[in-house]
């Protein structure tokens, strides 16, 4: 009920604010822009999706040399849209981005520990870009009564969210998932899902862990591209204010956009920061010296940004989900062809269990919708052909050309989805059938 009710008070907020200032006025300041002002203003909003994909994609590790950069792209822009529109505090598009990889052949490891390397890099970049931005507010304003007032607040509601950043760093280095779960048995709550991955979850706690300890000029690329991210978003109030006719400075805009960032991401709980965010905005040029209609438009017409990414991020669901549909038709297609084509018999019948390119025939046909890349589907059909010798993840490693992290992931995939076993009584140089 809290979220209902958050959502309809802004909603008031919002409403109260337009009709104090006056609707009329609002639409002449509007008007006066046409269709080139309002395109030309998406320009800025569009290099910080993409110099933010770049961010994404420098966490990625091996998988970044094999997905293109504009499926990175279509892939945040589909999770950022549903970050906008889920009352989860801009995280609820998170667990997709990492579904989609893993529809794009990433092992589960590897997309997971990027999307959350990724949101630790940018919330890192966002601090360090309010602080900026607080930075220049005192320099700008000087000591006037507005920002005597807001600039101490801001500093101790940043330096909060520095704290909590730290702290989220330092629990991801020592296990995030692992301290979940040893926190919920503590207090007696056992949830079966994830009791059920308990050795996933540590696997990925150990590839964080290895990615803040091996892969630190990545993080620190990460932040720093999310860092120029944040600065086109600066851009983009440059923009719009030169458009409203108010005189547009470089330096304001930086501080302007970063306390915007800060009130967005300050009152997260609120369905889309609705009124708070509008109201801040309209404050925070007031503060500026800007008038009350060019600061409630410079609101609207950032809630009109909002809307067209939301838009276009939904439009990126689609095209990634229709994809994904039509490589399960195609698979479905080939399974179904199998039988026809081949007349395979029963999977126990010892001619097939004698002859290899009837098991292989048979091994594809009940595993043609699986998901695999092109090392896994190499190697298992060097396998099916008749491997000599043992298969242990060293010579996976060399034959497929890959890391020996790497090729354990990919083995590991396979184990999970029942298309290697261990063999047993092995304790050194595991080998896999």
């Amino acid at each position: 009920m809290l979220r209902p009710f958050l959502l309809f008070v802004g909603l008031l907020t919002l409403g109260l604010i337009v009709w104090h200032i006056g609707p009329e006025n609002i639409y002449d300041a509007a008007a006066q822009l046409g269709p080139v002002a309002l395109l030309v203003m998406l320009i800025p909003s569009f290099i910080m999706y993409a110099v933010e994909a770049y961010g994404w994609r420098a966490t990625l590790g091996p998988s970044a040399k094999e997905i293109p950069f504009w499926r990175v792209l279509l892939i945040r822009t589909a999770g950022e849209a549903v970050n906008m529109t889920t009352p989860a505090g801009y995280v609820g598009g998170e667990p997709l981005k990492a579904h989609l990889l893993r529809k794009h052949h990433v092992p589960m490891e590897e997309a997971f520990t990027s999307v959350i390397i990724a949101k630790t890099t940018m919330t890192i970049a966002e601090v360090l870009f309010i602080l900026l931005g607080i930075a220049l507010s005192v320099w700008l304003l000087g000591g006037s009564e507005s920002s005597g007032q807001t600039v101490p607040t801001a500093l101790l509601s940043v330096t909060l969210l520095a704290l909590v950043t730290a702290g989220l760093v330092f629990v991801q280095r020592q296990g995030l998932f692992t301290w979940l779960l040893d926190f919920l048995r503590r207090i007696g709550l056992k949830i079966a899902y994830l009791e059920a991955r308990e050795e996933r979850l540590r696997s990925l706690d150990r590839a964080v862990w290895g990615f803040y300890r091996h892969k630190r000029p990545a993080f620190c690329a990460s932040t720093g591209l999310f860092f120029l991210g944040w600065i086109a978003e600066a851009l983009e109030v440059y923009v719009i204010i030169w458009y409203l006719g108010g005189p547009a400075m470089a330096l304001s805009a930086i501080s302007i956009g970063a306390l915007s960032v800060f009130i967005k991401s300050s009152t997260f709980f609120i369905p889309g920061s609705l009124g708070a965010q509008d109201g801040g905005n309209l404050l925070l040029l007031n503060a500026f010296g800007y008038s009350d209609v060019t600061g409630i438009t410079f609101a609207l017409l950032r809630r009109f940004r909002e809307l067209v990414w939301i838009g276009i991020g939904l439009l990126c669901l689609a095209l990634l989900g229709g994809r994904q549909l039509q490589f399960e038709k195609d698979a479905q297609t080939t399974q179904a062809m199998v039988p026809d084509t081949f007349s395979l018999p029963p999977l126990d019948s010892a001619e097939v269990a004698c002859t290899p390119v009837l098991r292989k025939a048979h091994f594809w046909q009940r595993n043609a919708r699986v998901s695999l890349n092109e090392r896994q589907r190499n190697m298992l059909n060097r396998v099916l052909d008749g491997f000599k010798g043992n298969l242990t993840a060293g010579k996976w490693a060399v034959i497929a050309k890959c890391s020996i992290p790497t090729a354990q992931r990919d083995i590991k995939e396979l184990i999970d989805q029942g298309l290697l076993v261990r063999n047993e009584g092995e304790s050194e140089n595991t080998s896999y059938i």
